[in-house]
């Protein structure tokens, strides 16, 4: 079994010898991954329903794993014991779900040391929330899997300046460092964000008016990346 793109740029944020939850771990290809790569991690695969989970053990029980990675159902980190683990990941789901899970469970979430999130939509609402909640983004990475390029944040407690919008809004790693995939992802914001503004024009009420300046200043930024 190799894992995709995607989740192995998930997989090399994961400090060794941790202790770690896949949160939504579906078939536990990401949890296997963990721990056949690093034996000293506790690994714990959880996911809410019952067919995940079953996938996930039957994936597991044919890795030859069954005694080394326990499977749990639950919601969220609602499947975890408080200071169990340091680490989470969470991918393949919306940012704003994301934050509502991270956020649902407190007593779990104040006792983490990382979490490695993928977001697959709204990361600038994700990246905001981490911050005004004593988190920080430590690094990021860019990876491409089946046409698409995703977003994998490492986050960390500590508190420091928020970014500004743009940077929220693509990445302050992603733009410092401008990593391969950097122009690619960079021209997709862009399609994205004229895609917004051309539904924006159709409408001709004043907020419709305001969100349309907003964005065009966010295209006209975005450009600007692609020409230092």
């Amino acid at each position: 079994m190799r894992l995709d793109d995607r989740l192995q740029a998930v997989a090399d944020f994961v400090p060794s010898g941790c202790r770690v939850a896949d949160i939504g771990t579906d078939h536990a290809y990401l949890a296997i991954e963990l721990y056949k790569n690093d034996s000293s991690r506790f690994v714990i695969a959880a996911d809410k329903n019952a067919g995940p989970c079953d996938a996930a053990r039957r994936t597991i029980r044919e890795a030859g794993l069954a005694d080394a990675i326990e499977v749990r159902q639950g919601d969220g980190l609602g499947a975890l014991k408080a200071g169990e683990v340091n680490t989470v990941c969470i991918a393949g789901m919306g940012g704003k779900l994301i934050a509502d899970i991270l956020e649902a469970q407190p007593e779990i979430f104040d006792g983490l040391e990382y979490a490695v999130l993928q977001p697959q939509n709204a990361a600038l609402y994700l990246r905001q929330w981490l911050y005004e909640h004593g988190w920080h983004i430590e690094d990021e990475r860019l990876s491409k899997a089946d046409g698409r390029i995703y977003q994998i944040m490492l986050a960390r407690p500590g508190e420091t300046a928020m970014p500004g919008q743009l940077e929220l809004f693509a990445g302050p790693v992603i733009l410092r460092r401008r990593q391969e995939l950097f122009s690619e992802y960079i021209k997709g914001l862009i399609e994205g964000q004229e895609r917004i503004a051309a539904g924006l024009r159709q409408a001709s009420s004043y907020s419709a008016a305001d969100g349309l300046s907003r964005v065009t200043e966010q295209i006209i930024k975005l450009k600007e990346l692609l020409t230092v």
